[in-house]
């Protein structure tokens, strides 16, 4: 049977289409039946207690191993709490900012993009580069391995206004040198998918 994973992201609790995420959800999640449910940021919409505690609540619901990463929402918004207790409310709730799912046929290591000091743009830094390498490297044999950040790493192919991961082309090319198979992101409310494609140049003949 095939490694299935479900991910989800920017459910903005705390808006108004909250309402309908106890409707919607479970039934994708009782349907596919994945073996983790990733989630990839903005749990909330204001980084308050309440949203957080009611977003929690309903990822725990679906009975299946989670592994969330915080989004730039998951923080207090522009006041001296976004910088003098940035994780007061998202580490309540989620013991590990960066957690790793290990299993026989997967491994995903989430990674904190947020900084508190950017509202939209993120960024990945060299430490958080070595500990992907080491994390891949330990993998099973034959694991699916799979990196998940919030912020986007491509553009859709419509516009969108908001800035990708600093750095996405040599972000990238690190994580696709340490071995991981799949890139997952949210931040931008819009669907797509890329693939690369390895290629050399030929000469002569």
């Amino acid at each position: 049977m095939p490694t299935r994973v479900l991910h989800i992201s920017d459910i903005h609790t705390g808006t108004a289409a909250e309402s309908r995420l106890d409707e919607v959800l479970p039934p994708i999640v009782a349907e596919l039946d994945p073996e983790l449910v990733l989630f990839t940021g903005d749990l909330t919409h204001r980084g308050r207690r309440d949203q957080h505690e009611r977003a929690a609540a309903l990822l725990r619901s679906f009975e299946r191993p989670l592994v969330v990463i915080p989004g730039n929402h998951d923080i207090p918004g522009w006041s001296v709490g976004r910088f003098t207790h940035t994780w007061r409310e998202f580490d309540r709730e989620w013991p590990e900012r960066e957690p790793v799912y290990r299993s026989p046929g997967l491994i995903v290591v989430g990674l904190n993009s947020i900084r508190p000091y950017r509202h939209q743009s993120g960024a990945i830094g060299e430490e958080q580069l070595a500990r992907v390498r080491h994390e891949l490297a330990t993998a099973d044999e034959g694991a699916l391995k799979v990196v998940a950040v919030h912020h986007h790493l491509l553009g859709a192919p419509w516009r969108s206004w908001k800035p990708p991961l600093s750095r996405r082309t040599q972000t990238l090319a690190a994580f696709v040198d340490a071995g991981a198979e799949l890139v997952v992101a949210g931040h931008v409310h819009q669907s797509a998918v890329a693939e690369r494609r390895e290629f050399e140049v030929v000469t002569g003949g």
